[in-house]
């Protein structure tokens, strides 16, 4: 009993100086992470040469291109002598199981499994950054788990609605379902992150060496 307002104390006195020291002194960063699992791993985002900038933006475009299908893109533009930031995003996708080895959005290993044993869709988004005579590409591949309502060839029935916009037509005040909806975000796929900027950056080096 006499060693409990000692403890108190101790723990009182403690947590605030955990707190002041802040979180980054226990948890690695996300980068710190890729590294611990990849000795090669190169830093995201990675800095390239500035050069011209139809050229930098087809490169990243043809690269994501042999992953995903491109949604939207803003190109670099220079408006009042500012140059602006551009960026592409893709469509989300299922992703690549090992039945499919052609096909080169899950790279192989966790992700690939993962990808045959549960439903799993990527996207990805690539900022090209400009800044004094280099650009950032910073490359982010986004993944999620599909999320069903009831156990898929279950023998129940549910007045739910289907993720692909269709419609309950017993019920009026029913709408059409959310595009993401029906989908679990789960983080990031470092691993592909690491692939498609190992791809552009040898691209890059390339194009400069040929200049």
């Amino acid at each position: 009993m006499h060693f409990r307002p000692s403890i108190l104390l101790i723990l009182v006195i403690a947590l605030p100086c955990v707190g002041l020291c802040g979180c980054r002194s226990f948890w690695p960063s996300e980068m710190d992470a890729v590294k611990a699992l990849d000795q090669n791993a190169i830093e995201n985002p990675i800095l390239v040469p500035m050069i011209d900038p139809e050229w930098a933006m087809s490169a990243v475009s043809d690269e994501l291109d042999n992953y995903f299908r491109i949604a939207r893109e803003e190109r670099i533009r220079i408006v009042d002598g500012i140059i602006t930031e551009g960026w592409i995003e893709t469509h989300p996708k299922i992703g690549a199981t090992y039945l499919e080895p052609w096909r080169r959005d899950s790279t192989f290993g966790f992700e690939r499994a993962h990808a045959t044993l549960q439903t799993v869709r990527r996207w990805a988004k690539v900022r090209v950054i400009p800044g004094q005579n280099t650009y950032f590409l910073d490359v982010k591949v986004y993944k999620e788990l599909e999320d069903l309502p009831n156990p898929q060839f279950a023998n129940v029935t549910a007045r739910a609605m289907r993720f692909d916009g269709s419609l309950d037509r017993d019920k009026d005040d029913l709408l059409i379902a959310q595009p993401n909806r029906g989908w679990i975000p789960m983080g990031r796929d470092f691993s592909l992150e690491q692939q498609i900027l190992k791809n552009l950056a040898a691209r890059f080096k390339e194009k400069c060496g040929d200049e």
